[in-house]
Parts: structure tokens; sequence; C-alpha cells
């Protein structure tokens, strides 16, 4: 019975339509959701209780009625000849039961169901006439999405053209990998812009940009799982997977046809186990009937297919004690919080410090010393506070005070007007010089061999370097004395130092540690413009028109060396003979052998090689080195626990070699 009065359930449906709305708004529109999934899911399940209890009370504009959120008007809108809908969610295991005796009752006998991952993304029709793409389509609204083509095309993973003059639709899942997902958050932070919540909102906030450029930086995938209107001779929806990936869609290798419950609870504990080692973010689970005749009987609600299921983890939450808020200076000179706690075990991972990004993020949780959170991990990697449980907060507790001083240099902290983060401003600030060098002689930047954090922070001490001209001005006499310096120490630090001097320019242009500029960028524009000097020169078009090169790099690179202090700098490292020409082979340059001007993937663990190591070996061949598998791909090179792309590559043909093979290849015998 229910247990409110019909004006009772009547008020509280409208005040959850309300906040419901103001959720979806925030995370379909804006991609910047403002509670955690479960909250959402809770407040949504509960009206739908209110509904399903007083059926007079639902309203055509009703969140329940609906599918998605609202459209984008900057993009062209796109009608969906059929709608794109969404899936009902359950969230135990014996809903499930629930759902399958209620089909086999309507179908009159036992259901086989193809199980799929529940990606953490965005759905994505794409349209093709004449084996050409022609449109992408966000899901929008269900019935009216957002043209989203310009963009896809930078998704390495889509196929611009299918054989057989393909004439049809296909849908699936637009996403963000957990690696692309964490460095693009790093990037962001360092910048001082707001970070993305959850992979979901990140591949959302990437695929929906107005400028491609900014997707093509951004390294999404997708998952294709669905023919619209496929042909007579598909029957089943695991055939269908299985052509499109002949055919050459990303499609995921781990779906599985089971026949009954039994299997389909293996399959959840299987990938319950799995889901924090996978490079993808899931929050369930799908059920699809595997028949498409049955399908098509089974049919639609005006929201939902009669015929799927979505199974939802439950949230990994662990309750800890906040017992400090510190802050660090990045090298940019941005200010981050990061709170420290108790130790729990999260997601496979012993956890007691959570980044909260920026001070406008820690005002909104209202997170005290003393506070009892929950955390949880966004998208299965990244440490997060998901709320304070008010209900143990400590009586004496006050509202934690944001720092106005700079923590490492004392000087007042600036909160610019177009940014979220802190920043200290000070170029001396000891914490951002420390960092700056730290980055400098990093491996993938300058690879100065025992040049560490610890020995960084005993020259910085002792008053020896303030920048990392001054690296290559230490002598043997300065290093005497110092705590762990003997004279086979001082000996092979100074010759990493000198050696380093010789290294190819676009490690140096990566080592001054430029906002936006990582290792590939950096390599692409020395490949470009060929010196330091031409680097320098060149103008933001000049730049911003390099294949992968967007303007956000064009216009940080310019302002950088546009900077008195950046040319000094430069002026300094020329001095000390530090080589600045591009020492590199572009691929037209490079020598015969079997990997010039192919696509070649890496994957699993490497033995004789890091993989950005490989990469550049690989780069120096004429090689294109890209992160997913396609029908383009010429060999996929893989180590120890290969995963899904050894999958995909077998699906697609495509040549796999061992790390060995590839090295016998080039003519490099294998040491083991």
């Amino acid at each position: 019975m229910p247990t409110k009065t019909l004006a009772e359930a009547k008020q509280r449906a409208a005040d959850l339509r309300k906040q419901l709305d103001q959720w979806a708004d925030a995370y379909y529109s804006e991609d910047r959701p403002v509670v955690e999934d479960a909250v959402y899911d809770r407040a949504y399940q509960e009206l739908l209780g209110l509904e399903h209890d007083f059926p007079e009370i639902v309203s055509p504009d009703s969140i329940t009625q609906r599918v998605g959120g609202q459209v984008n008007n900057e993009f062209t809108k796109v009608r969906h000849p059929i709608p794109m809908l969404s899936m009902g969610d359950v969230f135990s295991k014996q809903e499930l039961v629930d759902f399958d005796q209620r089909l086999q009752k309507q179908v009159g006998h036992p259901v086989a169901y193809n199980v799929e991952l529940k990606i953490d993304g965005l759905s994505l029709s794409l349209e093709y006439e004449q084996g050409r793409l022609v449109r992408a389509s966000t899901r929008g609204n269900g019935q009216v999405g957002e043209d989203v083509t310009a963009n896809a095309r930078y998704i390495e993973d889509i196929p611009q053209n299918v054989p057989n003059n393909f004439t049809g639709e296909v849908r699936g899942e637009c996403y963000m990998g957990k690696d692309a997902f964490a460095k693009l958050n790093a990037a962001r932070d360092a910048a001082g812009q707001a970070t993305f919540a959850n992979p979901r909102n990140a591949a959302a906030g990437s695929l929906r940009q107005l400028d491609p450029s900014i997707t093509k930086q951004r390294h999404l995938s997708t998952f294709i799982y669905t023919w619209v209107n496929p042909p007579a001779e598909i029957t089943s929806q695991h055939q269908a997977i299985a052509e499109m990936a002949k055919m050459g869609f990303h499609t995921n290798p781990t779906g599985q046809k089971l026949a009954n419950l039994d299997e389909i609870d293996q399959y959840i504990d299987e990938y319950t186990q799995k889901r924090n080692s996978l490079t993808y973010g899931i929050d369930g689970i799908v059920l699809k009937v595997d028949d498409l005749s049955l399908q098509q009987e089974l049919g639609n609600t005006v929201k939902v297919p009669r015929w799927e299921i979505a199974y939802k983890f439950p949230p990994q939450e662990e309750a800890t004690i906040v017992h400090e808020i510190v802050w660090t200076v990045g090298r940019t000179g941005v200010v981050t919080p990061t709170a420290v706690m108790d130790p729990v075990q999260l997601a496979g991972t012993t956890v007691s410090r959570a980044v909260l990004h920026n001070p406008d993020l820690l005002k909104e949780k209202d997170v005290r010393i003393g506070d009892t959170v929950l955390l949880h991990k966004a998208g299965d990697i990244i440490p997060e506070i998901s709320q304070v449980v008010l209900s143990k907060r400590p009586q004496d507790s006050v509202p934690y005070e944001i720092p106005t001083e700079c923590p490492s240099c004392g000087q007042p902290l600036t909160h610019l007007a177009d940014e979220v983060a802190l920043r200290c401003l000070n170029p001396m600030c000891p914490a951002q010089v420390e960092e700056r060098i730290i980055h400098f002689a990093s491996r993938p930047a300058m690879n100065i061999m025992g040049l560490g954090p610890k020995i960084i922070r005993q020259l910085i001490k002792q008053d020896l370097v303030k920048d990392v001209a001054d690296l290559y001005q230490l002598t043997a006499e300065d290093l005497q004395g110092l705590p762990h310096f003997q004279a086979k120490s001082i000996n092979n630090l100074l010759t990493a130092i000198e050696n380093s001097k010789q290294n190819s320019v676009e490690l140096l242009l990566f080592g001054l540690g430029i906002d936006h500029v990582g290792a590939k960028a950096a390599r692409l524009i020395a490949e470009k413009f060929q010196t330091m000097d031409r680097i320098q020169a060149a103008t933001a078009a000049e730049i911003d028109a390099i294949p992968t090169i967007g303007e956000t790099i064009s216009n940080s690179l310019t302002a950088y060396f546009e900077q008195d202090s950046a040319q000094e700098l430069l002026s300094q490292l020329k001095a000390a003979g530090l080589n600045m020409r591009f020492l590199g082979q572009t691929p037209a340059e490079a020598p015969e052998n079997p990997f010039k001007d192919k696509r070649v993937v890496l994957t699993g663990k490497l033995v004789h090689f890091t993989r950005s190591e490989f990469t550049a070996k690989l780069q120096a061949l004429g090689a294109k080195v890209t992160g997913s598998v396609s029908k383009k791909t010429d060999y996929v090179i893989y180590g120890d626990d290969p995963g899904s792309k050894y999958d995909k590559a077998q699906a697609l043909g495509v040549e796999l070699l061992t790390e060995a093979e590839a090295l016998q290849q080039l003519g490099e015998k294998d040491q083991d």
C-alpha cells in the first residue's frame, strides 16, 4: 500500500522532477554533473515508484517520460528516423531475475541474451552512404540529436569508409579511455581549468566541441553495438556485432551470448572483478535479447526497449576521516588542495589521499578537518570524495579557510577571472622551480640520469640552481660535500648533464614545460620547423596547420616564446652548448625498414623498452604509432597481457608481432 496520500505524492513528485531536471541538465547539456550517479539514480527510482503507485500524477514532461538531455542549439539538429532510446536500469540480481521471468512469461519460452559491458560514455549514431561516413550525431533527447560529424572524423577508430558500399546506420558508445581521461584532467588541472568528473562527461565535453581541433586532441574511442535495420541474413545481436567488426567498426570483444541467468551471474561476477583492470570505464552490464525478431516482437515503451536492461554496479564507496588538507604548487603555479585521510581499501588499492582540484570544489563539498567522508574512484581511476557524512560531523567543526598565501614562497595567491584555480604568480617560487627542473630532467624530456627529485631539492636548498640553465653551470666543486655525493656519483651526474646537451630539440621543447605541449606535440613541431629559432619565430597559424596540433597548443607555444624570461632562458641554454636542432628523421627520411609508412599499435607489457621508448624508436623509423586498432592498422606489437587491442587485431586480421619478433624484423636480437 502507498505510504503517501495523493496530495503528498503529487508534491513530492513535483519536487523530484524539478531536482532531477536540474541534475540532468548539468549532466547531459553542460557535461558537468553536480551529484554522484548513485544519488541521481536513487531520486529517479523514487519518482518512478511514486508514478507507479499514483498513475494519475504522471505528466508528459516528467523526466521518466523522456530520453537523455536537451539539444545544444549551437549544433545543427538531426532528427533520428528511429528514436535513440535509453535503457531501463536495475540495481540488483533479483531484479534481473524479475526481468527475465517477465520476458519468458510474455514470449512463452526461455530467452538467450547477448551480454555486454555498459560503457561509461555517450551514445553516438553513424550514418553511411555508399560506404562513406556522411553523418554522426548524438542521442540528444532521443528524437533529435546534435550533428557532430566534423568532430567524429577525428576519432581514429571510426571508419570513414566501409567496404561493400555499405549504406545504413550503426550506433554505439563514444568513450574516453582511462589513460586519456587521467592525462586530460591532469593537463586541465595544471592549466587552472575545471576538471571533468568522470570519463563519460570528458567524452561528451570532447565530442560536443564547436572546434573539432579540440576533439582531435582528446583521444576518444568508440564501441559499436547496434546495426539499425540490418539485412535479413543478420538474425541475432551477437551475429550483428561480429559482422560489424569485420566491416571495420570498433566492437567490444568481451560480449557473450549466454543461455541463462546462471551464466549471466558468472559474467557479472567476472567483470565486477575485472572492472578496475580494464582500460576504459564501465558502470554495469547490459542484457539484450539476442534474437532480433524477438526484439521486434517485444517492442518498446515510450522511453525504453522492453528487450534490454542495464544492471548497474553498486557504488564502490568507503568511509574515512579527513585529518588534513595540504596544498601543493605545480610547475605552472597552480595551487591544488588534497585531502589526507585514514587509509582505506578502494577498488583494489589502498587510498589515503584525494585531490580536491580547486577551491571552488572544496567549498562546494564543504569538506572540513575531522569530517567523515565517503570516498570513491571517479571513472574507476581517481580517488574522489563523494560527500561529507554530515551526521558524523564533529560539533566543534568550522568551515575550512582557503589560504591566501603560497605554501611554498609566502607570496599572495591570485584567483584569475577566467580560471577556477588559485595561482602563485611568483616565477621564482621554490616549489615551481623544483617542479620545472624535475620535469626538465625526467626520462621523457632531457633524460638526465641520476638527477631525481631528491637531488634537485638538495641543489635548490644549497642555492646551486634556480632554473634549468643553472644545471649546465654545475661543477665538481659545487657537488663535493653534498650528502650522498662521492667522486663517482659526481662524475656520473656531470656526465649525464653534459650528454643531455646532445639531445634532439624536441626533448628540450618538451622539457621546457610549456602548457599543453606534450612529448608527441613537441616532436611534431620539431619535425616541422627543424630548429629552435624557427620554432620561436613560428606564428600560431603556422603551428596550428600541423596535423593533430590545435589552436590550444599553438596559442600556448607562441605566448610562451613572447615572454622575455623564456627568451633569456633559451639564450642561456644556447650559450651552454645545448643542441637546438631536430636530430631525428622525418618519415620521408627514414631508412627502408618493415615499419616505414606503416600504422603500428603497441599493447601489453613490453620487456626491452618502455612504451614511450619503443614509440620513439618506431617513429624514427617512419612508422605512425597510434593508440587504437582499426582496419588501417598494419601491425600490432604486443607484450604480456595485451588485452582488447590484441583481440581486435585478431578479429580484423591485423598482423600480430611479439616484441621479440618486431626486433628480429629490425635485425636486432632478443636479449633474453
